[in-house]
């Protein structure tokens, strides 16, 4: 018997424990409400020809060179800790973007890019990101009120839980905030004296 050993195969419980290292996924995701119908320009030292423009629907944006007079449709695919994973369309083209967002300066945040990989016929979430989210090629801030308020290209950390350097390993607890508003339905009791005064109104919905 050889002791000291052990095949992944026949451990059913550390496949799983493998699985659980990154930490909180959103699949499908939103971006961050403050984003949604808002278009933001890229700044390095100055400002760039490039911008982001994010969709009502939460879950698709636009980008643009304003060199070029074509736009591309990118969609939320899956936000991991602080880790934006875009979908280039319905392709086979996925990016990731690590995040600095802070939820008190709502229309500003700083990514790192560069990262660009090719996932054939993916439809779910990416339980390993170790092998797509590298330590960025290059960081950004987008504003969507003019020249950022921070020209600090910080991003604490770039690389998810559970992956080793190069980079700096974020935590588990790390996310992006979302910074939505909560709605709540007001509860109506209606007052048993005036009833039926209200039946057979044709009630109004605002679109």
């Amino acid at each position: 018997m050889v002791t000291g050993q052990f095949s992944p195969l026949t451990l059913p419980w550390y496949r799983f424990m493998v699985s659980v290292t990154i930490g909180m996924t959103e699949f499908p995701c939103q971006f961050p409400c403050p984003w949604h119908n808002k278009t933001f320009d890229f700044y390095s030292s100055v400002k760039t020809t490039f911008t982001w423009r994010f969709n009502a629907d939460g879950q698709t944006l636009f980008w643009r060179d304003s060199r070029d007079i074509s736009q591309y449709i990118r969609k939320c695919h899956q936000i991991t800790e602080r880790f934006l994973i875009l979908r280039d369309g319905d392709s086979h083209n996925f990016r990731c973007y690590p995040i600095y967002y802070n939820p008190e300066i709502p229309l500003e945040f700083v990514i790192g890019g560069g990262n660009f990989f090719h996932s054939i016929n993916q439809t779910g979430e990416f339980t390993d990101l170790c092998e797509f989210c590298k330590e960025p090629r290059y960081k950004r801030i987008l504003s969507a009120t003019g020249p950022p308020s921070n020209s600090t290209l910080s991003l604490d950390c770039t690389r998810p839980s559970g992956c080793s350097p190069p980079g700096k390993v974020c935590n588990t607890s790390d996310t992006i905030p979302k910074a939505c508003p909560t709605t709540a339905t007001p509860t109506i009791t209606a007052d048993p004296k005036t009833k039926k005064s209200h039946c057979g109104k044709k009630k109004h919905t605002r679109q």
